[in-house]
């Protein structure tokens, strides 16, 4: 078996569609197509972006067919930092949550403030002024 059907049985393993595969390591349309069936090689340029790309894939089974097709070691580090990513922004949202949440309590704080004020603008004003009528259409 030549590497270039071990890369199918992989992506077929991972229901990765031939123009997803592709794409992703930026082959022409149709390259990878055209070399599984003719059973061509696959260059090591080729192979090196696999790697990249793909790195649970163990290499040396896609070369020699010896191994197993995942590396169990890549693949734990895969899960690890996929859960860490997905932990990373449930965390965000509610940090954005709590960011909301301080900015309208701040707002209500300036209100209950505002209305302070104007309460203490009341109790200290003299007895004998006229008081502030907001409800007159012609103050002046």
């Amino acid at each position: 078996m030549k590497p270039i059907e071990r890369i199918s049985m992989y992506l077929q393993f991972r229901n990765i569609s031939p123009h997803a595969f592709e794409k992703k390591i930026k082959l022409s349309n149709g390259y990878y197509a055209k070399q599984l069936r003719n059973k061509g090689s696959v260059g090591s340029d080729i192979l090196i972006k696999v790697h990249e790309h793909y790195t649970e894939l163990n290499m040396l089974w896609v070369l020699t067919g010896e191994g197993n097709m995942i590396d169990q070691s890549r693949s734990l580090g895969i899960a690890q930092a996929e859960e860490f990513a997905y932990k990373y922004e449930v965390e965000n949202i509610k940090l954005q949550n709590l960011q909301e949440d301080v900015e309208q309590l701040n707002t209500v704080i300036k209100d209950k403030e505002k209305i302070i004020s104007l309460y203490e603008l009341m109790l200290n004003q003299p007895e004998n002024a006229t008081p502030i009528n907001t409800s007159s259409p012609n103050m002046f």
